[in-house]
């Protein structure tokens, strides 16, 4: 290797180490946290975790995240921070699935503008969203899972009962 090349690479090697995240100048400071979920034990995945401040439903530092294969979701603050601010927070969690439409795998879309319709009624119908978890878990005003983030590393599990079939109605605006 050409000491041309080594610099190159021991240069790279110190800009990424060097270029850390930023945070912003107001974020408080981030603890690294880990939330479990499950159902009757067995890890959830895809689930949405949010933790959401007790005393302040406006609060600016929104920390959350997706559970992944284990069940476990590593939570960062603003989409992009590793971990949580400190302080008191009720757990929100849900997740939405979508059924697979036969109809759509199955049989093209029909270029008669009433067959067509009737098409997409049935697939807007067998593809229904619906909640696999108790639906008490996914406002703040109704769950009754709680963490309390401190300095250090925090961890917290919480198993959210038996999966559920619920179709998921959207809220009208």
């Amino acid at each position: 290797m050409s000491k041309l090349n080594f610099a190159i690479i021991a240069l790279g090697t110190l800009f990424l180490i060097g270029c850390g995240q930023k945070l912003p100048e107001d974020m408080p400071k981030l603890y690294p946290t880990l939330i479990t979920i499950t159902q009757e034990g067995k890890p959830v995945v895809d689930a949405n975790v949010k933790l959401m401040k007790k005393d302040e439903l406006t609060y600016k530092w929104l920390a959350g995240g997706r559970t992944d294969e284990l069940g476990v979701c590593k939570v960062k603050t603003q989409g992009k921070y590793d971990g949580a601010p400190a302080g008191d927070f009720s757990v929100v969690v849900y997740k939405t699935v979508v059924n697979e439409s036969a109809t759509r795998k199955s049989t093209p879309t029909p270029s008669d503008p009433a067959e067509a319709a009737e098409w997409s009624r049935k697939v807007a119908e067998e593809e229904a969203s619906r909640d696999v978890i108790d639906t008490k878990y996914k406002k703040i005003q109704t769950t009754d899972l709680t963490i309390s983030i401190q300095e250090g590393k925090n961890e917290k599990s919480f198993d959210v009962g038996p999966e559920v079939d619920i179709e998921f109605v959207p809220t009208a605006k």
